[in-house]
């Protein structure tokens, strides 16, 4: 089973960047990984989907060309938050999922904006936010409506597997 993880988040990654780019609306797309890790957060929880995050982001930073660790960090990030959302007797419902992928975008967003600035690049926070940020917001949550309910399916099939530092 790790092996498959590795494959499908190493997928699910090449395709962030090869295959979402379009359908982009307005220069955004939604953010596959970032929408899994998520889920998984609120059907595993936060230890399960901080492996995810890793192995996802890892992926990412390979692949892109932005700076190594960005993704990373920003899925680690968006864990946390969604994890804070699994503490509830509602984690595995669904609006639950939209409301988290929301939250959880911003965050990974804010983090990418300043490793951005960090490194030199200017960055005008409140174009950044309302251009980029809030449509891939709206686009995350209409993925989620798709990714939750396949991952729920996945979740229940694979329920007595482990990876072994869950």
């Amino acid at each position: 089973m790790p092996y498959l993880l590795l494959l499908a988040l190493g997928l699910a990654a090449l395709a962030q960047v090869s295959l979402l780019p379009a359908i982009q609306v307005a220069g955004v797309w939604p953010d596959l990984t970032l929408v899994i890790v998520v889920a998984w957060t609120l059907l595993r929880g936060v230890r399960s989907a901080l492996i995810w995050a890793l192995v996802a982001g890892v992926w990412l930073d390979l692949i892109s060309g932005g700076p190594f660790g960005m993704y990373t960090l920003g899925l680690v990030a968006a864990v946390l938050v969604a994890g804070l959302g699994g503490r509830t007797i509602f984690r595995s419902h669904l609006l639950l999922a939209i409301g988290m992928v929301a939250a959880a975008t911003i965050v990974q967003n804010l983090i990418q904006l300043l490793l951005l600035w960090l490194t030199g690049a200017a960055i005008v926070l409140s174009d950044a936010l309302l251009r980029l940020t809030m449509p891939e917001v709206a686009y995350n949550m209409i993925a989620m409506v798709i990714v939750y309910p396949l991952l729920a399916w996945v979740n229940r099939a694979t329920e007595r597997e482990r990876l072994p530092l869950e």
